[in-house]
């Protein structure tokens, strides 16, 4: 008797472990597509505050501190992924909009797995 009833147990076991585990395999099966950043166009001209702040009602906007360009003209500038910019790490400058890549993030596997820089 106590002998179906160990087997029992370690059935049921093997069935919820097993449950466990096709349940987190089929919650990561596809990975998730990120959203593109909403980076832009954004405006900064000389008597802009160089704040780091966006007014979006406007299109006007400060880039991040660490951008280097030339502050004695208008700048027509985009929010990229970290490592992607042209003038900054995360900042694009110029009239045409950055290659795909430097805004959208690559999909990746398991969330620990994604630290979210290149």
């Amino acid at each position: 008797m106590r002998h179906r009833y160990q087997m029992r147990t370690l059935i049921v076991r093997a069935l919820v472990s097993g449950g466990i585990a096709a349940a987190g395999v089929g919650l990561s099966t596809g990975p998730a597509q990120a959203a593109p950043l909403g980076g832009g166009p954004w405006t900064w001209c000389p008597g802009d505050p160089l704040d780091g702040a966006i007014h979006t009602a406007t299109g006007r906007g400060s880039p991040p501190p660490g951008t280097d360009w030339d502050t004695s003209r208008c700048h027509t500038w985009w929010s990229v992924l970290w490592g992607h910019g042209n003038v900054g790490p995360s900042v694009w400058d110029g009239p045409d909009p950055p290659p795909a890549e430097a805004t959208n993030k690559p999909p990746c596997g398991f969330p620990f797995m994604c630290s979210g820089t290149p």
